[in-house]
């Protein structure tokens, strides 16, 4: 079975369910809240805990 991969999007949070391990997200959508705490950090809404 194939693996879905959003193309272009890296996460580095292990312990998120969508994260393939590979710093890939597997997630059908994201949804990024638009506050950051700087120009580099975003808040993935999507994110379940393992």
């Amino acid at each position: 079975m194939e693996e879905n991969i959003i193309s272009g999007i890296c996460c580095d949070v292990e312990n998120c369910v969508h994260n393939n391990g590979s710093c890939c997200c597997t997630a059908r959508e994201i949804h990024v809240n638009h506050r950051a705490n700087g120009a580099t950090e975003t808040v993935c809404e999507t994110f379940s805990e393992i």
